[in-house]
């Protein structure tokens, strides 16, 4: 087992046990389904997906406190959005300065949504399909996609897929290379992917996202994963220093990045660029062998959400994701007009859905706050930044997105 340039000693963080044959064998069939079930882009998969989890009549509601009461927040809907908006949503709260206080759930009616009905909280997010939100009420709120994907088209030509990455990130990996000695391998085996699993990636979500952390489990990376992927290890001075596990669309057309990890999860990887490295790497890769596109994965449509700002910098296309989250939507309403949801909804623009379904990058303002700009979402094929004037959220219009003058 090859160990950090940086220690001596292996890591022992918690991972999946050396399989027995046999209880490999029976994991793997129920892994594969639980993949598909998630991830199958195949039309029938998807609108059998789409109909079970739109079939309740009733959905679980989790209202999270602010700690000293300044700004509530709810979450109503599809239970994916418990471990992802609201844990997002929470931690751009304390980003302002606030902590969630603790949660209280309760089962609510969709046809009591539909008459207006929510939550006790200042802030109300549903999650739901986008026929379901079509029939609750569209005033004090907007609609955004519940996920996006950040798909690069790579070019037959490596100065093009240059020029699509930001001048700054070219730079910096230009420097951060000079200082290495990496090098880019692919494996094709278990033990390759224990090691990287292991050693990479379950450490990383440990330090980047503590208990907030979200990934794959060990029989699906082993079973559903691999056998329909790719695994690359980023090497530095010979010894493996980050990795990354992708999967295949079935016409080899997309390769989605899926589980990401640095050794050990040492910080000092984000620090020098390690982290960063293995996507320009994965590009380059893919446009030596003519991969005509590679995705970066979901993400949720806040603008502010920091992987989404230095992605964009590589020059992806927003785009709807290939799975059943192409027709979810969230739709956010302000319920208690209070400067602390102004400066929540100000500090965090997020991408919504025009009147034809186009991607908008929506930014709230008023008066006292101007729009976060600063919050970029320059993206091949999205338009201009629009405004939203925080007060016609808490009055009975629908808000109408206004484009930013250049």
């Amino acid at each position: 087992m090859l160990l950090s340039p940086r220690s001596s000693e292996p890591a022992t963080p918690t991972g999946p046990p050396v399989p027995h044959p046999a209880s490999d064998l029976a994991a793997s069939l129920p892994a594969r389904l639980r993949y598909t079930w998630n991830n199958s882009r195949h039309p029938a998969w998807r609108a059998t997906r789409r109909l079970v989890d739109d079939a309740p009549a009733r959905v679980r509601a989790v209202v999270s406190r602010e700690r000293h009461g300044r700004l509530d927040i709810a979450y109503v809907g599809l239970p994916a959005g418990r471990t992802n908006i609201l844990q997002l949503l929470e931690h751009q709260r304390s980003a302002l300065g606030m902590s969630t206080g603790g949660r209280e759930e309760e089962l609510v009616a969709w046809r009591d949504l539909a008459r207006g009905a929510l939550p006790p909280a200042d802030l109300v997010v549903i999650g739901a399909e986008a026929d379901r939100l079509a029939q609750l009420p569209a005033q004090r709120g907007v609609t955004a996609p519940f996920r996006v994907h950040l798909t690069v088209h790579v070019p037959a030509q490596l100065d093009e897929l240059e020029r699509q990455i930001s001048k700054r990130e070219r730079w910096q990996f230009r420097r951060d290379q000079a200082r290495h000695d990496w090098a880019w391998t692919e494996e094709t085996t278990p033990g390759a992917l224990e090691f990287f699993y292991r050693r990479m990636h379950l450490p990383t979500m440990a330090t980047r996202h503590g208990d907030r952390s979200r990934t794959e489990a060990w029989p699906v990376a082993r079973h559903a994963i691999l056998p329909s992927g790719s695994l690359f290890f980023l090497t530095d001075r010979g010894h493996r220093v980050a990795g990354v596990l992708c999967h295949w669309s079935d016409d080899k057309a997309t390769l989605t990045t899926r589980l990401l990890g640095v050794l050990d999860g040492d910080e000092d990887l984000y620090r020098d660029g390690t982290f960063k490295a293995v996507y320009h790497h994965l590009l380059r890769w893919a446009q030596a062998q003519g991969v005509p596109r590679v995705d970066f994965f979901g993400t949720e449509a806040f603008l502010s959400k920091g992987i989404f700002q230095w992605k964009r910098r590589l020059g992806p296309r927003v785009v709807l994701p290939p799975n059943h989250f192409s027709t979810k939507r969230i739709r956010l309403y302000a319920r208690r007009d209070s400067p602390a949801l102004r400066d929540f909804l100000v500090a965090n623009p997020l991408l919504c859905h025009g009147p034809d379904g186009s991607l908008i990058p929506v930014y709230f303002a008023d008066d006292r706050r101007p729009p976060r700009l600063d919050l970029s979402a320059r993206c091949p094929g999205l338009p201009a930044p629009h405004t939203v004037p925080v007060a016609s959220l808490f009055d009975d219009t629908v808000p109408t997105p206004v484009p930013v003058a250049s």
